[in-house]
């Protein structure tokens, strides 16, 4: 590996642990200057906080079981130059193994594309386990569909994403081994964010094409709401703030008082929600709406008169562009992943 591509890691790591490790190179096409052929035995044979770097290729890589702390990136995710084919994964597991005493907290997957499951299965999933809690996950800048979070976990966060279903955590299994605590969503392509009612959530500048549901604690600001139908569901102590919606229905009619507004009282479940700076039944001023187009940031880029442009709060841009984590557009125009943008991701979810 050249001294180039060896400074770039360390220094896009930050000088973290990861410096100290070795990076490993994967290629299931048999690549010269490869380590492995496959992800999960690079995986096996990796120290933790080592870094896999996996090529891109026309075959799937596969399922890999994560029980160690490790930083998984696909080829070209980090300078925005996809390669000629995207690198596909089937499923990842995050765990932890009782023997070696080492678990799947502290790590990071980078720059991958996951395919659709009939059922809506999901392509990560952390495994519950009454003694181990999942903590400080990094997500970025992968094609995902379905994510589900039933252990106990803590800091994660999501960023320049394209997840086309959802992201659950809604589940009591992990509530009674010990619950979820800071959550971040910034600048994602993101459907449905569901399940977390007993967490603190972060949610900024994200494109949000279904809705949020059985969610508090959450502070919600900057996003674009892209469903035609109710984005709300099941809502409570959460604070709306510089959003956007093209519905003018916030919350179902038989839950909400006040279904045109983000902020106000509940007669359902959910309650005590707060907000200022909303707008609802207001077109975004995409650059292209979303039917036929790649799911890509070029779709969900502002036009110079979108009312979203100064949307947010203190006059930010609202969406994807706006933020601490502007969404990498050049990074989804390969010609490799193009996927349609389904009309039941906003209609269903």
């Amino acid at each position: 590996m050249n001294k180039n591509l060896l400074t770039f890691f360390y220094l896009f790591f930050f000088l973290t642990n990861s410096v100290f490790s070795n990076i490993w190179i994967v290629c299931n096409q048999n690549s010269e200057g490869s380590h492995y052929s496959s992800i999960q035995s690079a995986v096996e044979h990796a120290d933790v906080y080592d870094t896999i770097y996996v090529k891109g290729s026309k075959v799937n890589y596969g399922n890999v079981l994560l029980e160690k702390p490790l930083v998984l990136i696909a080829e070209g995710s980090l300078n925005d130059a996809m390669p000629a084919n995207s690198v596909k994964l089937t499923r990842i597991f995050l765990t932890h193994n009782p023997y070696l005493k080492t678990a799947s907290s502290g790590s990071s997957i980078i720059g991958f594309e996951f395919p659709y499951f009939s059922g809506n299965k999901p392509n990560i999933i952390s495994i519950p386990n009454p003694r181990v809690r999942i903590e400080n996950i990094t997500i970025e800048r992968n094609w995902i569909w379905f994510i589900e979070i039933p252990s106990a976990a803590r800091n994660w966060n999501f960023r320049n994403n394209i997840i086309r279903g959802w992201v659950n955590g809604g589940s009591e299994t992990a509530q009674r081994h010990g619950g979820f605590e800071l959550f971040y969503f910034h600048n994602n392509i993101i459907s449905t964010i569901k399940g977390f009612d007993n967490s603190k959530v972060y949610i900024h500048n994200n494109v949000i094409t279904g809705r949020l549901k059985d969610v508090a604690g959450a502070e919600v600001v900057n996003n674009i709401f892209t469903r035609e139908a109710y984005i709300l569901e099941n809502i409570s102590e959460c604070s709306f703030r510089g959003n956007l919606s093209v519905s003018v229905i916030v919350g179902s009619e038989d839950c909400y008082e006040h279904p045109n507004r983000f902020e106000g009282l509940n007669k359902c479940s959910g309650k005590y929600n707060t907000g200022s700076g909303n707008f609802v039944g207001v077109d975004p001023g995409f650059a292209y709406w979303p039917n036929s187009e790649v799911m890509g940031g070029s779709v969900f880029k502002l036009t110079n008169g979108s009312r979203a442009k100064k949307a947010g709060i203190r006059g930010q841009e609202a969406g994807i562009y706006g933020g601490d984590f502007p969404f990498p557009e050049n990074f989804f125009k390969n010609q490799e992943m193009f996927d349609p943008f389904p009309a039941f991701i906003t209609s269903i979810y």
